[in-house]
């Protein structure tokens, strides 16, 4: 997986279609690799994650979450990509 295909994954979240550019929430160079599970991600958000089905495997997304106190809250995206996740927070780190 590539991260124009995590993009083109974010677009089913905002507009309801795979690859649908404009509705792209990130730009690819935005998205980051984390060798952290899918389950890591959950445990520390303390909750179970919105999950959006698309060509490229499932995109689990987290609205309202914030990086840390007195920091703008924002929705963390994630994929597994395999070996690696794929994710994007479009809040303030």
């Amino acid at each position: 997986m590539t991260t124009e295909d995590f993009c083109n994954a974010t677009s089913v979240w905002n507009s309801g279609t795979y690859g649908n550019e404009i509705a792209w929430v990130c730009e690819p160079e935005d998205v980051t690799q984390t060798a952290e599970t899918v389950a890591d991600f959950v445990d520390a958000r303390s909750g179970k994650a919105e999950e959006y089905a698309t060509e490229k495997g499932t995109l689990y997304v987290w609205e309202n979450q914030q990086s840390r106190a007195g920091k703008k809250k924002g929705n963390l995206f994630l994929m597994d990509a395999g070996d690696f996740r794929l994710t994007y927070f479009d809040g303030e780190v």
